[in-house]
């Protein structure tokens, strides 16, 4: 099916190709209009989504993707047939990248749609507090959705951040943006990064510790939002429960999820049931408003390794936990499908829990019979994996069998590379030909090569996506990162892309029709346990081409072809010394420094500042273009201005006028006749006569954010900035564009004044 004319893509916007120059964004005067209206023309109504989040599951980790090209020589695999029909419906996107090659920065840039260069969430701070004020649940809740959040979240504040045993906050990192702090209506899961290191809830109330402030255990616990806690829809859910608390930190309810609820049951098939329980009781209920479930599984994190978390009654107590029985078996049930079910029995035990008939725990010990010929570590991990097939393949036969298929976007993707301690317990070394969990790639998990940044990823939507037709899936191969999702998303529920996020929608993509909008791919990660000494990590891609940088600013930079080279054995970077010039500046270029960040929560001082150089103190490069400064180029738009809930991303939106002002002056003076509320794009240049720092500052009523090269060094959205706010950067002698949004909710008046050492930018 096609795609409505409104969705025809969006071109490229135009680049700096000077010969050794920055790529900096330019000039965007190809645009295209999004109307107000959800692209669902098979049904005419918004669809409800599931975006799938793995842990640490690799790239090669699924058939369609990699073994079934080692099941075809005959060598050890694992199999994922219920994915594999997925993909075979929808379409596989070959080129998807992680923000960060470990779990809590990518995790952040997911939520915030933000890339490690301006996220306020870097490292692997573990429960820190990501930025809550626009979110993919925000986003989401927005449009008109329901909005669930299942599984680990561990970017929220608090626990490993740091707490006092009387349950009072240290450390300066409160618990201020857990699920339902950052737009999520319900939340089912692990709150702590911790909490998801055993795939089994316990409460471990046999070591005396409190599941409030404390990261030991593995508390499952159900929040409610404020606003969400009188719904008779999301009360039915915890069967009537009077245990509710209200969280002093946030802005929502808690409880705990009894051993007696959950213990033994497995979380991949947990979380699998809860997630059928929302979807069954939201349609039975008669609600009009579609859903958003954030499904974050553990799968195949190395669960149990610290030792500290797992259930002393497991049936096994080895490292890295798998199941403690089979599936339970499909049906064509019309209630719930067969597979996993939320019906307690009369002792209020679910039925798929992990007991034998005498009632003894047998969790953590299933291996599959495919497998049982395998090494047990290979035993554990295949069998992982192919458990998280099964519980889709069981939630996605429930959608089908309840009439939702057609009605659903359906994501699947992971938060990083692979990690070969799960194949070398206690060793760190990945296991050569284990499973080839990194596919064709060079690196794993907290490596920032190909194998740590590239994630398996499928969109299915059936009516809507288009698929193949054939036994070979539809592919594509465009390069994008984490916060395109956001994009998409807002796209998708018919609201206009965040100027906010720093990725761009996928429906040209996703819909095989029309020109798609290219998207700067950037990583960064403070290595902590890779064993390979890799300390400041950066990636880059532009094009083909990726530029690797280890060991901070003085560090020797890496050039790749990852389509020519996609394992990444052929360093170009002493042949190409142009292209590796500015996609050097492009390392500077494409981040705000982590101390410039408000509330950041990052690796900062000498953590940053180790021997081989400082990051932060960097200035950013300059353009090297001469001669007389250009002209300002502005965009107005008034079209539908009136009913934006944030800046938009004008590169999406057709203007209603544009011209060329010798200065700020003269566009003041013809914005002064605009009457309603509009909004404007300005591109130009500042020059800086030498290294120097410069200080930018707006204040005004309405929306703000403003671009310097890559970077986005301002954003507010309208009314947040009435008091003013400001950024001090360093900039190398010479020239630098900037690209700035601006809204007007009310009229001229609302327009925030934008200043670079007192000079109007607009």
């Amino acid at each position: 099916m096609r795609r409505r004319d409104f969705l025809k893509a969006i071109g490229a916007c135009a680049v700096c190709a000077v010969p050794g120059a920055m790529w900096a964004i330019g000039p965007e005067e190809q645009t295209t209009v999004r109307p107000g209206t959800a692209p669902n023309p098979a049904h005419g109504k918004k669809p409800n989504v599931i975006l799938v989040l793995c842990d640490d599951l690799g790239w090669g980790d699924l058939g369609a993707f990699w073994q079934n090209k080692r099941a075809d020589g005959n060598q050890p695999h694992i199999d994922t047939p219920n994915l594999d029909d997925a993909m075979r419906r929808g379409v596989m996107l070959t080129n998807a990248y992680t923000t960060s090659p470990v779990c809590a920065p990518a995790r952040a840039s997911m939520v915030s749609g933000k890339h490690q260069g301006n996220c306020n969430l870097r490292d692997n701070m573990f429960d820190r507090p990501v930025d809550a004020r626009m979110t993919l649940g925000t986003v989401m809740k927005q449009a008109g959705y329901a909005t669930w959040h299942i599984g680990k979240w561990g970017i929220g504040g608090g626990y490993e951040s740091g707490t006092n045993g009387n349950g009072t906050q240290s450390g300066g990192q409160p618990r201020r943006s857990m699920a339902c702090d950052a737009g999520f209506d319900y939340s089912y899961g692990y709150p702590a990064h911790a909490h998801g290191h055993s795939f089994y809830h316990w409460e471990g109330k046999e070591k005396g510790y409190d599941w409030r402030t404390q990261k030991q255990g593995s508390p499952l616990v159900e929040n409610l939002s404020a606003q969400a806690k009188d719904d008779t829809f999301y009360a039915g859910l915890s069967l009537g429960a009077t245990d509710w608390e209200r969280d002093a930190e946030g802005n929502y309810w808690r409880r705990l999820i009894s051993d007696a609820e959950v213990r033994h049951c497995y979380d991949t098939d947990l979380f699998t049931a809860k997630i059928k329980q929302l979807i069954k009781a939201h349609q039975d209920s008669g609600c009009e408003a579609p859903f958003f479930c954030y499904a974050c599984y553990t799968t195949c994190h190395g669960a149990g390794q610290s030792g500290t978390q797992a259930d002393p009654n497991l049936g096994s107590t080895t490292e890295f936990h798998i199941p403690g029985n089979a599936y339970p078996a499909l049906s064509e049930d019309k209630e719930w499908g067969g597979g996993v079910t939320w019906e307690q029995d009369a002792e209020g035990h679910l039925p798929f829990r992990a007991v034998d008939a005498q009632g003894k725990a047998t969790s953590n010990t299933y291996v599959y019979d495919e497998y049982k010929d395998y090494t047990t570590s290979q035993q554990r991990y295949a069998s992982n994996v192919r458990r998280i097939d099964e519980a889709l393949g069981d939630l996605l036969h429930f959608l089908k069998l309840r009439g939702l298929d057609k009605d659903t976007l359906f994501i699947f993707t992971s938060d990083n590379g692979p990690a070969g301690e799960y194949l070398s317990p206690g060793n760190i070394t990945w296991v050569n030909d284990a499973f080839d969990s990194n596919g064709p790639f060079k690196g794993m998990k907290r490596w920032c090569y190909e194998g740590g940044l590239r994630e398996p990823t499928f969109v299915l939507w059936p009516g809507t996506v288009p698929a193949s037709g054939t036994e070979t899936p539809r592919t594509s191969d465009f390069p994008f990162q984490f916060p395109a999702w956001m994009a998409t998303l807002a796209d998708v529920a018919g609201l206009p892309q965040p100027a906010h996020c720093d990725g761009v929608s996928l429906l040209p993509t996703l819909m095989g029709e029309g020109r798609q909008l290219p998207m700067r791919i950037y990583a960064e990660y403070q290595d902590g346990g890779s064993q390979q000494n890799f300390q400041f990590e950066q990636m880059v891609r532009d094009g083909d081409y990726v530029l690797i940088r280890n060991r901070g600013a003085s560090g020797t930079v890496e050039l790749y072809n990852v389509v020519e080279d996609e394992g990444q054995t052929q360093n170009l970077a002493a042949s190409n010394p142009d292209r590796v010039r500015w996609m050097t500046d492009l390392l500077i270029a494409c981040r705000v420094p982590c101390g410039k960040v408000p509330a950041a929560c990052g690796a900062l001082g000498s953590y940053w500042n180790d021997q081989h150089g400082t990051i932060d103190g960097m200035a950013m490069p300059a353009t090297p273009l001469r001669g007389a400064l250009p002209q300002l180029q502005v965009r107005v738009f008034r079209t539908g201005a009136d009913a934006w809930p944030w800046v938009p991303n004008f590169r999406t939106l057709e203007p209603d006028a544009g011209f060329l002002a010798v200065d700020t002056v003269a566009l003041r003076e013809r914005l002064a006749k605009e009457s309603g509320p509009f909004g404007l794009a300005v591109e130009g240049w500042i020059e800086a006569d030498s290294e120097r720092e410069v200080t930018f500052t707006a204040s005004g009523a309405g929306g703000c954010q403003l671009w310097l090269h890559e970077s986005h060094i301002l954003e507010y959205e309208a009314g947040d900035c009435v008091a003013g706010r400001s950024i001090t950067m360093k900039l190398a002698k010479g020239r630098h564009p900037y690209r700035l949004y601006l809204t007007a909710p009310k009229g001229f008046g609302d327009l925030c004044t934008v200043m670079a050492e007192g000079k109007s930018l607009a």
